[in-house]
């Protein structure tokens, strides 16, 4: 059941990708700054797949480095750049922001605040390592796709894509891994190549997705 609903997950995201690409830049920067978001959001939940215990956010965090591909390819690495820039300064204002919503004392005929105690509560070691791990590599990704699609410019997007994500998605998973849950696990070395293994079926996943990209750069070049 939970392969499945896997799979739905990346149909659905990959078309909100591509529905954000039809609206122009600012969508596909909204777009990639939700995703993040979201990501940071979900982290703290656990289901199975394909018989590996993992976290929830993988689908975005991959589908975030989608987003950041296509608008690198259509718009050009400045715009890029720009649209990282803004996704994490409101990561930031959400981080900070729900500190500010968790000390509001709840009133006594309140529900919710467990909930949100739960979900926004997280420790700050973990919310800070995801933050910096995170634009590390989204960072590091739009070197890597830059240089790949200059050194090979009549490939299709997959390659760049897949080459790029497949090193910086390792490069975070290890980082977020170490800084956020290192001592707290017992096995370090099974969590990163769980989570590693969710985030290359998902790269794949999306493969098929990458056949509808235009190869044409719309505005500036990479």
């Amino acid at each position: 059941m939970n392969e499945l609903t896997f799979i739905i997950h990346i149909i659905a995201l990959v078309g909100f990708v591509f529905i954000a690409r039809r609206f122009g830049k600012e969508a596909l920067a909204a777009c990639l700054a939700v995703q993040v978001i979201l990501a940071n959001l979900f982290v703290m939940k656990q289901t199975t797949l394909f018989g590996l215990n993992v976290t929830c956010s993988d689908v975005y965090t991959v589908g975030s480095i989608f987003a950041m591909n296509l608008i690198q390819l259509h718009f050009g690495k400045k715009v890029a750049n720009k649209a990282l820039n803004i996704t994490f300064f409101l990561l930031f204002l959400v981080m900070v922001m729900s500190q500010f919503h968790l000390r509001y004392l709840p009133s006594k005929d309140d529900t919710m605040s467990p909930a949100f105690t739960a979900i926004l509560g997280s420790a700050p070691r973990i919310m800070i390592t995801s933050f910096i791990s995170a634009f590390l590599a989204q960072k590091l990704d739009i070197k890597l796709f830059g240089f790949i699609k200059n050194r090979f410019p009549k490939t299709s997007f997959f390659l760049p894509f897949a080459l790029a994500s497949l090193t910086t998605q390792f490069f975070d998973t290890a980082l977020f891994s170490y800084g956020a849950l290192y001592g707290t696990i017992h096995n370090m070395r099974d969590i990163i190549v769980m989570s590693y293994t969710v985030k290359v079926l998902v790269i794949f996943g999306i493969a098929p997705f990458t056949l509808f990209v235009k190869k044409q750069v719309q505005h500036d070049p990479i």
